[in-house]
C-alpha cells in the first residue's frame, strides 16, 4: 500500500514537472534565439513601456499618462518611472496634429501624450519615438504598450503587497483608484506625485514578483504571453531581426488583412475621462449576397453606465463617452452608407494602409446608449467570400454577432476573427 501511494505521489509530481517544462518551452522557446539581445547580455538593451490606462482607450491601448524605463544589462535590471508630461510638449516648433486631436484638445501643436494615433502600431511607434527624443528621453530599443488590465491580471497572481512610502496595501481591486487618486487629486503643475506613486508601487510590485515561487512566476509569464498573443500588449523594436520575428507572430500591431472582406473599428476616447471603464458594446453583422455580390451591414450599440456626465474624483472618473471612431473597410467597398439615431451621417473616406478609412464622432452620454450602422457592398459572390474582423489593439474584447448564410455566429473578439470561405455551404 505504501509503495502504491508513493508511486501515485511521484506520478503526480512528474506530471506537474513535465507540465511546467512544456508551458515554459511554449512561452519562451520562440524567443530563445533573441535571449542575449533581450537580456542585454552582450550590451545593454533598453525598453520603454507605456503604461496605458484602458479605462481611457486610445488607438493601440489605453492613454499612457506614465511610462516605465527598463535597462537590461544581464544580470542587472534597472527600472524607473516617469510622468508622460515631463517629456511631453518640449518640442520646439509646430507639428500639425490629427484633426480630431486638435478639435478635442486645442493644444495647437501635436504632442507626445497624443502620439498614439495610427492603428498600425509601427506607424504610431515611429511618432512616439520621435516625440520622446524631442522631449530629451531615450529612443528605446523596444517600445511596448502595457495596459492596466494586464497589470491587474498579474496582481491577481501576486496578491496584495505593501507600499511603505504611503503606508498602503495594494490589491487588484484598489490599484486603479490608488494610482488615479495620486495622478489627479490635488495635482498641480510641476508636481511629482504621480511619478513618486508609480515608482513606489512599481518597485514594491517588482520585489513582490521576484519573491514569488517559480510556479507563480510561470503563471505570470503565461498571462503576459497570452496578452501578447491577443494583442493586448504590442511591441515595436528597432532591431530588424527581432521586429521581423514580432511581425511574423502578430505581436507588432501591424494592420494587415488578406481576405476579400475585412472590418475593423477603432475607438479613441477624446473626452479626457475614464468612461471606457463603464462602456459595453455589441456589434451585429448582417451579411447577404444579392445579385451575386456582397452586402455587409454592421450595427454597433454602445452603452455607458457612468453614474454622471463628468468625472467626480475620487468617487469615479467616468462621464460622457466622447469617442472618435474610425472604421476600416475593404479598399473596393462601394455604396458606403453611415447612419445614426439622428439620421444619415455624411463622412469622407480615404484610402489608408490598404483599407478604406472612415472617421466620425460618436457621443454616448452617461446612463444612455448610442448606436450607428454602416452598410457597404463588395463585388464578391458568396462562393468567393470570406471575412476577417480585426481586433483593436488593447481592447480586451468586443462581442460580435454574425448573421450569414442562414446561420448565426458569435465571437467575443478577444483576438482577430476569421471566417473561412462559404464555398459548399
Amino acid at each position: 500500500m505504501k509503495h502504491s501511494r508513493l508511486f501515485v505521489i511521484l506520478s503526480i509530481v512528474l506530471i506537474l514537472v513535465i507540465s511546467v517544462i512544456i508551458i515554459f518551452l511554449n512561452i519562451f522557446k520562440p524567443f530563445l534565439p533573441f535571449k542575449n539581445y533581450l537580456l542585454g547580455t552582450d550590451k545593454s538593451t533598453s525598453y520603454l513601456i507605456l503604461l496605458g490606462n484602458d479605462a481611457e482607450i486610445r488607438t493601440n491601448g489605453g492613454f499612457a499618462g506614465s511610462y516605465a524605463k527598463v535597462i537590461a544589462n544581464y544580470p542587472k535590471l534597472d527600472l524607473s518611472f516617469q510622468d508622460i508630461y515631463v517629456p511631453n510638449g518640449q518640442l520646439q516648433g509646430y507639428v500639425t496634429p490629427p484633426a480630431p486631436i486638435q478639435e478635442a484638445f486645442q493644444h495647437g501643436t501635436w504632442q507626445l501624450a497624443n502620439a498614439d494615433w495610427d492603428p498600425d502600431f509601427a506607424s504610431s511607434a515611429a511618432a512616439i519615438r520621435w516625440f520622446m527624443e524631442k522631449g530629451n528621453e531615450i529612443n528605446p530599443d523596444n517600445l511596448v504598450i502595457l495596459n492596466l488590465t494586464s497589470i491587474k491580471k498579474v496582481l491577481d497572481v501576486v496578491g496584495s503587497f505593501k507600499v511603505p512610502e504611503y503606508e498602503a496595501e495594494i490589491t487588484p481591486d484598489n490599484l486603479y483608484l490608488f494610482l488615479q487618486g495620486k495622478a489627479e487629486v490635488n495635482f498641480f503643475p510641476g508636481s511629482t506625485q504621480k511619478k513618486d506613486a508609480l515608482t513606489a508601487v512599481g518597485q514594491a510590485l517588482k520585489q513582490s514578483i521576484l519573491d514569488l515561487p517559480l510556479n507563480k512566476k510561470i503563471i505570470i509569464a503565461q498571462i503576459l504571453y497570452q496578452d501578447l498573443v491577443n494583442q493586448n500588449i504590442v511591441i515595436n523594436s528597432s532591431n530588424p531581426s527581432f521586429q521581423t520575428f514580432l511581425e511574423s507572430k502578430n505581436f507588432a500591431g501591424r494592420l494587415t488583412s488578406n481576405t476579400p472582406d475585412t472590418f475593423l473599428m477603432i475607438e479613441a476616447n477624446l473626452g479626457a475621462n475614464k468612461a471606457n471603464a463603464y462602456i459595453q458594446r455589441q456589434t451585429t453583422h448582417d451579411i447577404t449576397f444579392p445579385n451575386n455580390q456582397t452586402t455587409h451591414q454592421v450595427k454597433v450599440e454602445l452603452t455607458n453606465s457612468s453614474p454622471e456626465a463628468n468625472p467626480n474624483p475620487p468617487f469615479h472618473y467616468g462621464g460622457d463617452y466622447k469617442s472618435f471612431i474610425r472604421l476600416y473597410l475593404p479598399p473596393n467597398a462601394q455604396n458606403i452608407q453611415l447612419a445614426s439615431e439622428s439620421g444619415t451621417i455624411k463622412v469622407a473616406s480615404v484610402q489608408k494602409y490598404g483599407f478604406t478609412e472612415i472617421g466620425f464622432w460618436q457621443l454616448t452620454k452617461s446612463q444612455n446608449q448610442s448606436q450607428f450602422t454602416i452598410t457597404y457592398t463588395l463585388p464578391i459572390s458568396k462562393e468567393k467570400y470570406n471575412l476577417t474582423i480585426l481586433k483593436q489593439h488593447g481592447l480586451v474584447s468586443s462581442p460580435q454577432t454574425l448573421n450569414i448564410a442562414g446561420k448565426s455566429l458569435t465571437t467575443s473578439l478577444t483576438n482577430d476573427f476569421f471566417l473561412p470561405s462559404l464555398r459548399g455551404r
